[in-house]
């Protein structure tokens, strides 16, 4: 997220979309790797995950819960969809953590600000007992850098708080302010998440591998959710005197200009039943929005490593969730040193290292042991 009042706002206009913002939608990265021209590279290097290893925020579940209309109950059934997508169906070009890169239309329909974000996010970090001190001290010791998949303002507040030099973050960049939608579709957004607000979150069963395994309601459910994101907020539809050519618009979706089956159960009232490319401005900022979570946590991890100019097996790692898996697994087999602090069965699994306690003091032995070499 470009930071608040850097985002140039142009002159309301019938169906303008964004304002050219530099990054806007991209993950922050700053100088490379952080590291000064001239000086000599560290031996070693400490990364780490926010919100888990440090924080106790769910931050994008906070936005909406506080600025959408039953915000809570809507980001929980995003987020399972999001789970589904990345867990079970492996769709392309989709990622873990994508949950982030769903929301934004919606927040920007409901008129949500980057000032209203900012001030919530600066006045709700809950610190992991021990985190300031930790990270305070192995300052000290090593470089240390923060990979996230939270938007800009959380990590901004952080660092405030915990006074972490912000340029030692990668986080999704997202501006609220640099987008317009036309007032058609705001309409059409509210409608949709009422909508989705109706149904019941998306049970997935345990052994799931594909559609099949969901219940008809759940399957019905997510033919919906994909409608929306991978066909309504397609590349604009075809226009007359125009050619729309086949294309993948969304992860693993071809649509190349198809309507979508309509389905009877969606409320006419709110006109849910338009077809491809009618929420497009929505669409673009869907596309802009890129969440550092899974690969992009893994590339933002290897530029750190370039920049720094440390060996592969010179960085540890700490994480908790399935975005951090691929650099757990990385960092691992890399020979470096791999911790899921407090992780769930994808952390574990790619990590070398358990750690768990109510505190971080378990990661501060470990990290005070490998800054000693």
């Amino acid at each position: 997220m470009t930071p608040a009042g850097s985002s140039h706002v142009p002159a309301p206009g019938a169906g303008s979309s964004r304002v050219p913002a530099p990054g806007a939608g991209s993950s922050h990265v700053p100088t490379p790797g952080g590291r000064a021209p001239g000086r000599h590279a560290p031996r070693r290097i400490y990364v780490t995950d926010c919100e888990g290893p440090l924080t106790r925020n769910d931050n994008a579940q906070e936005i909406a819960a506080a600025f959408l209309p039953h915000g809570a109950e809507l980001f929980a059934r995003l987020s399972r969809y999001d789970d589904l997508l990345a867990d079970v169906l492996h769709r392309p070009d989709y990622n873990a953590g994508d949950t982030l890169r769903l929301l934004p239309p919606f927040l920007v329909a409901f008129g949500v600000t980057d000032e209203q974000v900012m001030d919530l996010s600066a006045g709700n970090v809950l610190m992991v007992p021990g985190a300031p001190e930790l990270l305070a001290e192995l300052q000290t010791l090593l470089p240390c850098f923060i990979i996230s998949t939270s938007y800009t303002p959380y990590i901004r507040a952080l660092c405030d708080v915990v006074g972490f030099p912000f340029e030692h973050c990668r986080c999704t960049t997202l501006s609220l302010d640099a987008w317009r939608l036309p007032d058609a579709e705001k309409t059409r957004l509210r409608a949709w998440a009422a909508r989705i607000v109706e149904r019941p979150i998306i049970a997935i069963p345990e052994a799931a591998a594909s559609l099949d395994d969901l219940t008809s309601p759940d399957r019905e459910a997510v033919t919906e959710l994909d409608r929306l994101f991978w066909t309504e907020m397609a590349a604009p539809s075809s226009r007359p005197g125009t050619e729309m050519a086949a294309s993948v618009v969304g992860p693993g979706l071809p649509v190349a200009g198809e309507q979508p089956e309509t389905d009877p159960c969606l409320p006419v009232a709110g006109d849910l039943r338009e077809g491809a490319g009618s929420l497009p401005v929505a669409g673009e900022l869907l596309a802009a929005v890129r969440p550092v979570g899974g690969g992009m946590k893994l590339a933002a991890l290897e530029e750190i490593v370039a920049g720094q100019g440390v060996g592969t097996d010179q960085v540890m790692y700490v994480g908790d969730s399935i975005t951090d898996a691929p650099p757990l697994a990385a960092v691992r087999d890399w020979g470096g040193v791999a911790v899921s602090f407090n992780g769930n069965g994808y952390a574990l699994a790619a990590a070398e290292i358990a750690a768990a306690g109510s505190s971080v003091a378990p990661v501060l032995d470990l990290a005070r042991a490998f800054a000693a070499g």
